[in-house]
This record gives structure tokens, sequence and C-alpha cells, in this order.
């Protein structure tokens, strides 16, 4: 099957990587984005774009990119090229929303100079705190949400759930939604239960949609929005976790999927009625080995600050490094910071299990950190790297 094309990037690479642990092996697939850019594990096909395991992922946008991605900057708009040209200063574009310009602050009177974010540093229990616990073990259970408002039709989508050990129905959790790869089992995501120990946190690992192979990641008109904003509503009615601290992470195809949750809902709720809005608020993200999406099917970004942890190893070709690269200039675009990936600043990130090969961009404002992780190898590797993500959101 064809491989995408390597690009090369112009930055040392340092360090090794460690040996990580997959639920299941994924091939590269045909495919390329809209914008030519190469390094996107190709998406399901067909005129739907979701539910069919092959085809590459032109077609998972086919019929939407025109429509809706010219539209997006109009609505808080993606800040990417949308030619999805090389370079990493013409990728952010020249959008200018809350924070600023690209090497200004923020500025305003919301949270961290941002004017429009609540206070995000205090505790905002949600309304399922003090409600008796959906379930008593710390095994995976699944629930069924409707999200009724997608682009195929109303559907019934499954998400897993996991309480800690002795779950406190008063205790504000931390909590952290995570995807897996194309065909990996929706539960072999990171066990940030193994890492969290007394302090507990709640996670929810998010199915993909029934028969599809791939997260719908490439489409500015996702089911994944509305999907998440569903569990989101349903989780918030049953659980007690801090709604300003809940985290999204994931591996290849949920990796995508984090970068546009982390994109769309960073730091701040979107206006409804219809997805993407709702209540949920994306602290901070942590993708693994996947990208950004470029061009038309780019997701109708929000210019709200995006923290973040990116982990991607130099030599993934299955998932090139450049589409990182786009969601790190994004985010230090829209966070406030000074440049973009290869001019940035950056200091060392020590964390436990990282082999020293993070780095955080210190220009950025304390509220809104951009950490990379950049393996020199270790390919399309992914569920790696759990206690530095949970140092990192600990953080918050």
């Amino acid at each position: 099957m064809r491989k995408r094309a390597s690009i090369g990037i112009g930055s040392a690479v340092v360090g090794t990587v460690l040996a990580a642990v997959a639920c299941t092996s994924e091939s590269p697939r045909s495919g390329s984005t809209s914008s030519g850019v190469a390094g996107r594990e190709g998406n399901a096909g067909g005129t739907g774009g979701v539910n069919a395991p092959a085809g590459g992922e032109d077609a998972s946008s086919s019929g939407v990119g025109g429509s809706v991605g010219g539209s997006s900057a109009g609505s808080g708009g993606s800040i990417v090229d949308p030619g999805g040209t090389a370079g990493a200063d013409a990728s952010i574009g020249a959008a200018d929303g809350p924070t600023g310009s690209a090497d200004g602050g923020p500025s305003g009177n919301g949270f961290g100079g941002v004017a429009g974010l609540e206070d995000l540093s205090t505790v905002k229990k949600s309304a399922g705190c003090g409600m008796p616990a959906p379930q008593t073990d710390t095994a995976w259970h699944t629930y069924m949400v409707s999200t009724p408002m997608t682009r195929l039709g109303p559907l019934m989508r499954a998400y897993h759930l996991k309480l800690p050990p002795n779950y406190d129905n008063t205790k504000p959790y931390r909590l952290i939604f995570q995807g897996t790869n194309c065909g990996g089992c929706p539960t072999c995501v990171m066990g940030f239960d193994a890492v969290a120990g007394t302090e507990g946190v709640i996670q929810v690992a998010l199915e993909r949609n029934a028969n599809a192979f791939c997260f719908d990641d490439q489409s500015p008109m996702s089911i994944e929005y509305p999907f998440i904003e569903a569990a989101d509503v349903d989780l918030r009615q049953k659980l007690c976790f801090d709604e300003h601290r809940v985290f999204v992470n994931g591996h290849s195809s949920g990796a995508w999927v984090s970068n546009e949750m982390g994109c769309v809902y960073g730091s701040a709720a979107r206006p409804g009625p219809t997805p993407p809005g709702g209540p949920l608020i994306i602290r901070a993200t942590a993708p693994h080995s996947g990208g950004l999406s470029q061009g038309g099917s780019a997701p109708p970004c929000s210019n709200f600050p995006t923290p973040g942890m990116w982990t991607h190893n130099h030599d993934d070709t299955t998932n090139v490094f450049m589409g990182t690269v786009y969601a790190i200039n994004r985010a230090l675009k829209v966070n406030g910071c000074m440049g973009s990936y290869g001019n940035s600043p950056v200091a060392p990130y020590p964390a436990p299990g990282t082999n020293d090969t993070c780095h955080i961009y210190t220009s950025c404002p304390k509220e809104f950190p951009v950490i990379l992780c950049d393996p020199a190898t270790g390919q399309h590797e992914g569920n790696k790297f759990v206690d530095g993500n949970w140092q990192f959101f600990k953080s918050f």
C-alpha cells in the first residue's frame, strides 16, 4: 500500500524513545490531504467519509470541504493556510483573534489576559457532584449517547467510562477523553489510573462510529464534534469532575481528533445551538503521532489558546512529523507565543519517562504552555509518555 512522502524538517533531533505498547498494529494507508500536505494516514472512504475502512482520506471530506472550509474563518475560523503550503510561518496565516499578533502577548481582561475566557484557574464542579456513581468498580463500562445533529444524520454513539478506585462523588476529579488509532480497540488507551495514584482520574475512551475504521478526523463537519459534546453533557450530569480540567489525549487517528478538539474547544466553550457548541471546555491536549488538518478539511477552530503537549517521532512514515508542526504553529499563534516551529525559543522540559526528548516553548504565557516531544526514532508507536502526560495535565 502506498505510503506518504516524508517531509524534511529543519530542526535538530535529539534523544531516543521508549518502547511503546500498542493494542493493534496500524498499517500506512493511501490518500493525501486536500491541501496536498503529506503525512496523513488514509481515512475512511466513501461518500459519507467515515463508514468504509479503505479509500484514502480525500473521500472523507468530499462534498463538505468547499461549503464549510471556506466559511470557517468567519465563525472563529481555522488559521492555517488554506493552500497547505510548506513553511511553518505560512501555515499559521494572519488571523488575529483574542490573543493578538503572533509575536505579541495575550491582551484583554479574561483569564491569562485573553478576553472572553472565564477564570480557568478556579474549580468548576460539574452538576453530577453529589450524584450516586453510575458504576461501582474500576472496570471499563459502556454508555450510549444520541447525536442527532451530524452530517450523517442521527447517530447512536458509544463511549467507555473508567472511574478511579474509591470514587468520591463530592470530589471534582480531572477528566481525560481519549481516542485510539484506526482499527484499535476503543479502550486500548493510556492507563492514567496507573500514574494518578490516590489522586484519581476519570477516564473516558471515545469509540469510533459503528463500522468506521478511523475517527472522522478529516472533515470540518466531523461527526466527532456532536459526539464529544453529547458525551460531555451526559458525563457532567452523573459524575463529579472539574469542568476547568478536562483534557483530551489520543494516538494516531485519536491524535488527529485530539488536535481537532483542542483547537475547537480549547480554553472556552463554543456558542451553540448546533455543534460545535455547548458547554465543553478543553483545558489542554496531548496528541501522539497525529496532525492538524489543512485546507478544506481543516477544523472550525476558534482563536482561543490551546495548551498542549505534542509527541511525534521524526521518522514516522504513517503520519509524518509535519502534521504536528502545523498544530504547534497554530498553538504558538493563538497562545500568544513568539515565532513558530524552528525559531521560537525553547528549553528542556523534564518529564518522567520521556528520555529527555521534550522541550517547552519559553515565550508562551504560563497559562497556555506549548510542549513538543520529538524523538528521532520510533516510527508510529503510540501509548507512550503516559507519566509525562500526567505530569503535564497535573500542572493545570
